[in-house]
């Protein structure tokens, strides 16, 4: 009678083979093409181009010998292969950045990378006058501030900090609420001498933020006080908006910290957005991480110094003066 072969010692099951090919950074880019839901969106998220993704997945397919994708003209469309291991993989990812965060937990150099993530008004205006002092504090420490209206996940790592507008929903992160922030109507110094009283929302122009950020408070707070006003430019950032504002377009609703020391704008009689407010979240396995704990330090210093001009309890400036480019406590 035949005997059945032995399997060789040490030998690698199949499957211990497959994983020993397998690029686990693939991974990655599976998983932000399945939650971009295209190629163009997914690749601006890891900040690499399209060819980069189809690339990346195509060798991921490759190396499970699986099609994940089907390519058609209307996108890629997910596999029932690939709705499979979108969950498998979803659990890998965590277990990744889990093991990421305890070794981060346990590095106590002021030293390396940090990355917040915030809107670009936020960055130009508060947050970048005051980068010297961070770097006499700390010169070994490198922030990269990702000036951006789309949510980051901190949970992913996608960011390790965000100053944020609202109150945030994210569940499993620290937050924290470090000031209000007010809102005004402003135009250009040439669009306000050429009208007369306060803001009319049938007669005036205005621009605004477009329709990816219109749950935001100053679109939900403009669309109440003038659902039939005439919208002449849109963007997807508040200081494109106060460019265009400069430039005569139309009516703006700004943050007053930053438009109160342009001096090319003008604060408009009318109706007052009601204080948003600015929070900072970080994950809680990062906030003690001495690199971390040193940029929140700074943020806490900074605010503190602005809240005046935050809050709108500042002084605005004498209209057709110079003002310092940098908010003073």
């Amino acid at each position: 009678m035949r005997k059945a072969p032995e399997k060789a010692k040490g030998g690698a099951t199949p499957a211990q083979e497959r994983a020993g090919h397998l690029e686990w950074g693939h991974l990655r880019y599976f998983l932000e093409l399945v939650r971009a839901g295209s190629l163009g969106r997914a690749a601006r998220r890891i900040g690499v181009d399209r060819n980069t993704v189809a690339r990346r997945v195509a060798a991921l397919e490759e190396e499970l010998g699986l099609s994940l994708f089907e390519r058609g003209p209307q996108g890629w469309t997910r596999t029932p292969a690939g709705d499979d291991l979108s969950d498998l993989a979803s659990r890998v990812e965590e277990d990744v950045l889990r093991l990421a965060r305890h070794a981060d937990s346990r590095d106590r150099a002021l030293a390396g990378s940090v990355r917040l993530t915030t809107a670009s008004h936020l960055a130009a205006h508060l947050l970048a006058p005051a980068l010297p002092d961070l770097r006499a504090l700390h010169p070994e420490l490198v922030l990269e501030i990702a000036a951006d209206q789309r949510t980051f996940d901190l949970t992913r790592r996608e960011a390790d900090l965000a100053l944020r507008m609202g109150r945030p929903r994210d569940a499993g992160l620290v937050t924290r609420k470090l000031s209000d922030v007010a809102y005004g109507l402003y135009a250009s110094v040439d669009y306000a001498a050429g009208r007369r009283g306060p803001v009319s929302f049938e007669e005036d122009r205005f621009i605004g933020l477009d329709d990816s950020l219109a749950s935001s408070p100053q679109e939900r707070w403009i669309a109440r006080q003038g659902p039939e006003r005439r919208v002449v430019f849109k963007s997807n950032a508040t200081a494109v908006l106060q460019a265009a504002a400069r430039m005569g377009l139309g009516v703006a609703v700004l943050p007053r910290f930053a438009a109160d020391r342009d001096k090319a704008l003008v604060q408009l009689d009318g109706p007052e957005p009601a204080p948003h407010e600015l929070w900072l979240l970080v994950h809680g396995e990062l906030r003690h991480v001495p690199r971390v704990q040193a940029v929140i330090e700074w943020v806490d210093g900074l605010v503190e110094r602005a809240r005046p001009a935050l809050s709108g309890r500042a002084q605005p400036p004498p209209r057709g003066r110079a003002v310092p480019e940098r908010i003073e406590g």
